[in-house]
């Protein structure tokens, strides 16, 4: 199949898969096949050549999912970029370098993934990323740090009163049981 790919094929191919870039010859994946590929399939950055690998290519491939930041080059993991992968999925987080884990990039990560939190690390887990987190995931409360524990429990167990039901009033002549 590949040496009767023309350049047509490869973009039509793309088009419908973006895995399909792997199979594409290496001078057949121009920046317009590269695009086309990471749109439909953003892990689909890992097949396209270093040199093609700009800054549009690798938002794209982020945007669609947040898990081909694995495949970002160094260069090209901005706060823009990697801000944008936590947005697609929180576990994205764990291909952002430690340079670039920002609170708005963490609080961003746990948004969508409670569980994130483990790739934050302590000293940047404050009480509102710990709350947010556990909003999201309850689990995630294994991973809050002893010094936010108690707030982050008052917290919620003061929203969980506030949203429950109220208890219905009892009448004195209803606590002595029934009348004989």
């Amino acid at each position: 199949m590949r040496k009767y790919m023309d350049a047509e094929a490869a973009l039509i191919a793309v088009w419908a898969d973006g895995m399909a870039l792997r199979d594409v010859p290496e001078e057949m994946r121009t920046e317009e096949v590269c695009l086309a590929a990471v749109r439909q399939w953003g892990p689909a950055l890992a097949f396209v050549p270093k040199d093609l690998k700009t800054e549009e290519v690798c938002l794209e491939a982020v945007k669609q999912d947040g898990r081909a930041l694995r495949w970002v080059p160094a260069a090209r993991k901005t706060e823009a970029v990697c801000i944008e992968a936590v947005r697609q999925t929180g576990r994205a987080l764990k291909f952002v370098p430690e340079r670039l884990k920002t609170p708005a990039v963490c609080i961003e990560a746990v948004r969508r993934c409670g569980l994130s939190l483990l790739e934050v690390s302590v000293g940047l887990r404050t009480e509102e990323m710990c709350l947010v987190a556990v909003r999201q995931y309850a689990g995630a409360m294994m991973h809050v740090p002893a010094r936010h524990r108690y707030a982050v429990r008052t917290i919620l167990v003061a929203e969980a009163k506030k949203d429950a039901p109220a208890e219905p009033e009892t009448k004195e002549d209803d606590t002595q049981g029934p009348r004989p």
